[in-house]
C-alpha cells in the first residue's frame, strides 16, 4: 500500500473511534430525570392538542379557536351560547378525548384559568397570542 492509503485508513479509524466515543457518551452520560426524547415527545403533543383546538369546530364556520378569541375579548356568545363556558367546557371535552386527566393540565386565557384545576411540578407550555391576549395550554408531568 501506498503512504496516502495507510494515512487514509488510520484517518478514518479515529473518525470511526470518535464516533463510537460520542454514541457511549450520548447513551450513558443522560441522567434518569432527564429524558430529552421523552420530553420533546410531550411538548410535540402539547403543540398538536393546542392546534387541534383552535380548529376544532363547533357549528358552522365557527371554530373554538373563534369562541377562544371571542371569550379574550371579555365574552359573548358564539353558536348561541355563551363563548367563555363553551371554551371550557369543549377544552376538558378535548383534552379528556386526548387521555388527559383533569389535573394534567392548565388551560388560560390571558390570566383567567379555564380548566378545573392547577397542577404543580414539571410543565410544558404552548401558547399563541390572539386579540392581543395570550393563550396558553400548559401540560403537568
Amino acid at each position: 500500500m501506498k503512504k496516502g492509503q495507510t494515512e487514509i485508513i488510520g484517518f478514518m479509524v479515529i473518525i470511526l473511534l470518535l464516533f463510537f466515543a460520542l454514541i457511549f457518551y450520548f447513551k450513558f452520560s443522560a441522567s434518569d430525570d432527564t429524558d430529552f426524547l421523552g420530553e420533546t415527545e410531550l411538548s410535540l403533543e402539547v403543540s398538536n392538542l393546542l392546534t387541534v383546538i383552535k380548529q376544532y369546530s363547533l357549528c358552522e364556520g365557527v371554530s373554538l379557536g373563534d369562541a377562544i378569541k371571542t371569550c379574550a375579548q371579555g365574552g359573548g356568545f358564539v353558536c348561541d351560547v355563551d363563548a367563555c363556558d363553551t371554551v371550557q367546557q369543549e377544552v376538558a371535552q378535548i383534552t379528556s378525548l386526548d387521555g388527559w386527566e383533569e389535573t394534567s393540565y392548565m388551560f388560560y386565557i390571558g390570566d383567567v384559568l379555564y380548566s378545573s384545576r392547577t397542577c404543580a411540578g414539571n410543565t410544558l407550555a404552548e401558547g399563541y397570542t390572539t386579540a392581543g391576549i395570550d393563550v396558553r395550554l400548559v401540560y403537568c408531568y
